[in-house]
């Protein structure tokens, strides 16, 4: 499974029983409602007044509350900075109150109406205006300390079976390269690979560098023909267009040197991913059987010494 990117990144929050009364109590001092509200108390089965506006979401403008930094620190001064412990250092017992607790989780995520940033802080002026107005001494944090968080999450996309077939046997592949180079040691068959000598690295590095110069000689020269070649068979042509024919016959060139190139090293990929050597089927010597009788007339076999 691979995480994906974050589609929604609002962080949304399940309204519970507590705050929906309480919304619906103080309905009628209520002058607008966001949209949302409106339709997850609606969804609840409370009904708002006429008089009420609803605003949609676009609508909502509030300003960013200042953060007060010295009263975080105070509140946070206290809380304890040793690490959550590892699922290794865990008994084994919690795993099944973990199980529990997911899906306790889960059941939230179930719902299909969440309150979002900019209904709390609609929520958060209209519980000072209330406050103010003396209608209610309840602040936000009382009303929402019952409702679930959920924060956004990955989504967790399969990978593609072809793309997990083929790292699975380029992993096995580089696994049996790794056994073999450690027990090359142990394994008479195995000590003298051509590949682990300098004189096959030598070579290789001269392949390589002729391949390259081949290239190189085959653009040049597809190249000269196309400048000069052109030019003595015709007769005089301008200069920009004997060096458009060059180019031209240069990128040719190139192309097929380019597709023989790939070809070869494909092949030579390709047999360095067979097996080094094929095991022989050993076929078992059968020991030959040689009966004697003795001279008191019973038949007692006797073995012939193999002979190795």
């Amino acid at each position: 499974m691979l995480k994906s990117t974050i589609v929604d990144a609002r962080v949304r929050l399940v309204p519970s029983k507590k705050l929906l009364d309480f919304l619906d109590a103080q309905k009628e001092h209520f002058q607008q409602v966001p949209e949302n509200v409106a339709k997850i108390m609606k969804q609840n089965g409370h009904t708002l007044p006429i008089r009420i506006k609803i605003i949609k979401d676009a609508g909502l403008v509030h300003k960013r509350p200042k953060i007060d930094y010295d009263l975080l620190k105070k509140l946070t001064e206290n809380l304890p900075d040793t690490p959550k412990e590892s699922a290794k250092d865990q008994p084994e017992s919690e795993p099944e109150a973990e199980v529990k607790d997911s899906n306790d989780e889960e059941s939230p995520k179930q719902v299909k109406y969440f309150l979002y940033l900019n209904d709390l802080h609609w929520l958060s002026n209209t519980l000072a205006e209330l406050r103010r107005q003396d209608h209610c001494q309840v602040f936000l944090h009382q009303l929402i300390e019952s409702c679930d968080l959920l924060l956004p999450e990955n989504e967790m996309k399969p990978r593609n079976p072809e793309l997990e077939a083929r790292c699975q046997r380029l992993r096995a592949e580089q696994h049996n390269r790794d056994y073999l180079k450690m027990t090359k040691n142990v394994d008479a068959g195995l000590k003298h690979y051509p590949e682990d000598t300098i004189s096959y690295q030598i070579k290789s590095l001269n392949k390589q560098i002729i391949a390259v110069v081949q290239f190189i000689f085959s653009v040049a020269a597809g190249f000269t023909f196309g400048f000069f070649g052109v030019n003595l068979m015709v007769g005089p042509l301008p200069f920009g267009f004997r060096i458009l024919l060059g180019v031209i016959v240069a990128l040719i060139i190139a192309l097929a040197e380019m597709y023989f190139l790939a070809k070869k090293l494909h092949e030579y990929d390709e047999v360095l991913d067979a097996p080094k050597r094929k095991p022989q089927p050993t076929t078992p010597t059968k020991r030959k059987v040689v009966s004697t009788p003795p001279a008191d007339g019973s038949q007692v076999q006797t073995l012939k010494p193999h002979a190795d």
